[in-house]
C-alpha cells in the first residue's frame, strides 16, 4: 500500500489512529446488501490482524425493520431507526421542505452520536435526501455509491442506471462511489468499478443484470473505499473538490479499482 496523503494542500479525509480502526455509521433503507459487503470485508480484516479498517460501529435507518437493520441488530451492531414517514406527518411538513430535512438530521445525528463517534458515514442504499445540516457536520465525509457512470450526461432520475446505459448503446457499465455534497447530485468520484460487460442483456433483463453489477462492481468497490483507501488514509480532498489517492490526483471518474 501506499503511503497515506502528505501535500499540506489536500486534506485527508480522515488520518489513520493508532487508537483503533476508523468509525464508521451506516445509513441505509433496504436490504443493505452493501453494509453487508463493507461489514464481511472487515470482519475478513478482523481477523486477519490488519492494521487500519472501518469498522461499523453503528446502522442508522428510516425505515425501521427494513432487512438491512435487522441483519446488522443479528450481528450485534446498535441500530438506531427514525421513521422517516412517521416523522413528517408528525411534523405535518412536506420531506422535501428544506427546514423539515434539517430537523429530521439532526435528530438523526443525535442518535448516531449516541452510540459513536463516526469518522465517515456510508450511505448503503439511504433512500432519503440529506440535508444541510448532517452535510456540513460531515463535510467530505459522508461517501455514497452508483451503479453507473456518473460523468454520462444522459444519466436521470428514476431510471435504472442499467437501463440507461443500454438505451445509449453503451458496451459496459462502471460504478462509482463518490462524496456526497450538499445540493449536487453526484459529489467528486472517488473510485470507479472495472467495467461490467453489457453484452446479451436487454431492458427485459434489467434485473439479472443489475445483480451482476452488484456482484462485479458495488460489493468489490464500495469495501474497497471504506477499508484500503480511506481507513488507509489514501483519500484527500483540496479547495476546489479534486480527489486525490496517494497524493495523486484522480480523473472525473474516480481512481480505478483493480490497477
Amino acid at each position: 500500500m501506499s503511503e497515506p496523503v502528505k501535500n499540506p494542500k489536500i486534506k485527508s479525509i480522515y488520518e489513520p489512529s493508532s487508537e483503533g480502526p476508523m468509525s464508521v455509521a451506516v445509513f441505509l433503507s433496504g436490504t443493505g446488501t452493501n453494509f453487508t459487503a463493507v461489514y464481511e470485508e472487515q470482519k475478513r480484516l478482523e481477523l486477519k490482524g490488519a492494521a487500519h479498517y472501518g469498522r461499523v460501529d453503528a446502522v442508522f435507518t428510516n425505515a425501521p425493520k427494513c432487512k438491512g437493520a435487522l441483519r446488522a441488530a443479528e450481528e450485534g451492531i446498535p441500530v438506531l431507526s427514525l421513521s422517516s414517514s412517521r416523522y413528517f406527518d408528525a411534523l405535518g411538513r412536506s420531506a422535501d421542505d428544506q427546514d423539515a430535512r434539517d430537523y429530521y438530521d439532526a435528530a438523526s445525528i443525535t442518535l448516531v452520536e449516541q452510540a459513536c463517534a463516526p469518522d465517515i458515514i456510508v450511505l448503503a442504499g439511504y433512500r432519503r435526501r440529506l440535508g444541510s445540516k448532517l452535510l456540513k457536520r460531515y463535510e467530505n465525509r459522508v461517501i455514497n455509491l452508483y451503479p453507473g457512470d456518473i460523468t454520462k450526461d444522459y444519466l436521470v432520475r428514476g431510471i435504472d442506471a442499467s437501463v440507461q446505459a443500454l438505451r445509449a448503446g453503451e458496451k459496459s457499465i462502471s460504478c462509482t462511489v463518490f462524496l456526497q455534497k450538499e445540493n449536487e447530485r453526484f459529489g467528486p468520484a472517488l473510485v470507479r468499478s472495472q467495467p461490467v460487460s453489457l453484452k446479451g442483456f436487454r431492458e427485459k433483463d434489467a434485473d439479472a443484470l443489475n445483480e451482476r453489477i452488484r456482484s462485479e462492481g458495488e460489493w468489490k468497490i464500495y469495501p474497497f473505499a471504506v477499508h484500503e483507501l480511506i481507513a488507509g488514509g489514501r483519500v484527500g480532498i483540496d479547495p476546489d473538490d479534486n480527489t486525490y489517492v496517494d497524493g495523486v490526483r484522480v480523473g472525473t471518474g474516480g481512481y480505478q479499482y483493480g490497477e
